[in-house]
């Protein structure tokens, strides 16, 4: 009797493991493991069995957490003293989730409900890569003298953001540039590269747009000098290259991150913030990059009644890990 009230309190209770192959994973991998249960000193009745995906994001006001999807692992039943049960798991990446970068993280969150008794959970981070056609677009950035930036991977109502700056080459003409990646249906990977050009009294936006079939990206040496080609033409004639990304007509609602009206495009990678985080928090994001930009160019603004509430919008059950 002693150690069933011990074990309602958590003393001696079962306790719960999830085990996988601690490697980064890239969209369409499927994480395969299982969920090791060690029964207590008494005999208890679980009354359900799941793991939470939980993506974190890194804002100015502090850590929020959102769930991505709950993953069922088994319905009610009953661990003996003892006892040891392992449960298959497995969960595919979807396609367009965000990349893990310095804001966006991950961590499976696995519970045993015991019925009665204190519930058990087990926390297992999980590194998200990015797709193996963006990583070779990365691969070929870097020979070209490119280092991405610590603030790279920013997520909006479009998608996800990469940034880069140049150290060697390109050094003297361009700031930087950012990228966002779609994988088309047929196959192959569409660019949009917006590079930040440095003018005489001020930088010049220069917008590309292309796609690169499969060949193209797995021969490393073409793909590096497209990309080259690419940057040269941006940097020498910014102004030929000011018209709006494609992908911005497809949205209705939201901003992009300098101030253009939008939504994800089917296979832009990082597009499922959307439904992970919404609009709102998204933009509640943007407007701090862009008051960050402002204070980096020494511009200063006050308070404002919508920024004063923005901890009240997200409530008090974001957790940190």
């Amino acid at each position: 009797m002693f150690k069933k009230f011990l074990a309602r309190l958590g003393k001696g209770a079962a306790t719960v493991d999830l085990r996988f192959e601690g490697r980064p994973y890239r969209a369409n991998e499927t994480v395969q493991g299982e969920v090791l249960i060690q029964g207590g000193e008494v005999e208890q009745k679980i009354n359900h069995l799941a793991a939470k995906l939980i993506m974190n994001v890194n804002t100015k006001q502090g850590t929020v957490a959102r769930e991505v999807t709950t993953i069922p692992l088994s319905s009610a039943f009953t661990i003996f003293p003892k006892e040891q049960k392992a449960i298959p798991f497995t969960y595919t990446i979807p396609a367009n989730l965000p990349v893990s970068r310095g804001t966006v993280s991950y961590y499976f969150d696995t519970h045993l409900d015991i019925d009665g008794g204190v519930d058990r959970t087990d926390l297992d981070r999980l590194i998200v890569e990015a797709p193996k056609d963006v990583q070779a677009v990365f691969q070929a950035l870097q020979q070209l003298g490119f280092h991405e930036k610590p603030s790279s991977g920013k997520l909006d109502t479009y998608g996800q953001e990469f940034a880069f700056f140049p150290t060697t080459l390109f050094a003297g003409q361009i700031s930087e540039i950012e990228l966002r990646f779609a994988s088309e249906a047929m196959g192959g990977l569409r660019i949009w590269m917006e590079v930040d050009c440095r003018g005489a009294y001020h930088e010049v936006e220069a917008k590309r747009e292309l796609f690169l079939d499969q060949d193209t990206l797995q021969n490393a040496e073409e793909l590096v000098d497209i990309l080259r080609q690419t940057i040269i033409e941006a940097a020498e004639q910014p102004h030929s290259f000011m018209h709006p990304f494609s992908y911005e007509k497809y949205g209705h609602h939201g901003h992009h991150s300098h101030g253009h009206h939008g939504s994800s495009v089917a296979g832009m990678v990082g597009g499922l913030a959307m439904g992970i985080l919404g609009a709102m928090l998204l933009e509640e994001m943007m407007g701090e990059a862009l008051e960050a930009a402002g204070e980096a160019l020494g511009f200063e603004e006050e308070d404002s009644e919508e920024e004063s509430g923005f901890g009240d919008f997200f409530g008090g059950d974001d957790g940190e890990f």
